[in-house]
């Protein structure tokens, strides 16, 4: 990934996590009951373990205290924003890496 690139993810994930909040907030402060937390386990491997956080360092870094848990939900609300292709193309090398065919 180029460092355009990552400066532009970076970016889209912090709006993200400000968005979160938000609308964190504002649900907050309307007269409705907040929503119900449910407690949910996800197993990462090694290396997406290490990038969520290197991900908060950099977060961080930037003035943007995220935990784990925030991440999770703004990655969570940018995956459910992408049209049908790109959602596709985000997840293909999580659910259906390609096989590696060595000759």
């Amino acid at each position: 990934m180029s460092p355009a690139e990552s400066k532009a993810n970076s970016k889209a994930i912090a709006a993200a996590a400000r968005e979160l909040e938000v609308r964190r907030k504002a649900a907050t402060a309307a007269a409705s009951p907040p929503a119900k937390a449910v407690s949910c386990t996800v197993r990462l491997t090694t290396r997406e373990a290490k990038q969520l956080v290197r991900l908060r360092k950099r977060l961080a870094s930037r003035g943007v205290a995220a935990g784990k848990g925030q991440l999770l939900r703004a990655g969570l609300l940018l995956l459910a924003n992408l049209d049908r292709a790109e959602l596709k193309a985000a997840i293909r090398d999580v659910i259906a890496p390609e096989a590696n065919t060595r000759s």
